[in-house]
């Protein structure tokens, strides 16, 4: 299998499960200090480039963390996934691309793309989070927050 076809294919695991899903884009610049010695924006950046897509997600849908704290829960994450297909550098600018899988259960999934200025893919990746009560208990059912969240945004919804 061709170099491109692989790349193609990992893209399309990370980014399109078979879900529907809620979308923003948010746009971040590579900082100074987010270089490493190989003038290429080290790795581990791009988790926080995850969470400032989560973070303009919430703010458009009105589901961000405080929301989640606020109707009494927490969302930890409990598992990332990224895979990395091109460099980015210095003062370059980054569309992330986050996706909410509207999946069963009580999880939310989400589903990064990272683009260049060209369009060209940065990263992919995804990450799963699950709900305890204030307590630290797992929640085992979607709360009913979700539910009413879903019943308001259920308009937006796109299908793959």
């Amino acid at each position: 299998m061709s170099s491109k076809r692989v790349r193609t294919a990992r893209v399309q695991r990370a980014f399109d499960p078979d879900a529907d899903f809620l979308e923003e884009t948010t746009r971040v610049r590579v900082r100074f200090q987010e270089v490493d010695s190989l003038r290429v924006t080290w790795h581990g950046h791009y988790l926080s480039y995850f969470e400032d897509g989560r973070n303009a997600f919430g703010r458009r849908f009105g589901f961000g963390y405080q929301d989640i704290l606020d109707a009494g829960y927490v969302a930890p994450l409990v598992h990332v996934e990224l895979d990395y297909h091109a460099p980015s550098t210095f003062d370059e600018p980054l569309d992330v691309r986050t996706r909410m899988h509207l999946v069963p259960g009580a999880r939310l999934v989400f589903a990064y793309l990272v683009t260049g200025a060209t369009g060209d893919v940065k990263v992919t990746g995804h990450t799963v989070q699950v709900y305890t009560d204030l307590a630290g208990e797992l929640v085992i059912t979607r709360p009913p927050f979700v539910e009413a969240f879903l019943e308001r945004w259920g308009h937006e919804v796109q299908s793959v």
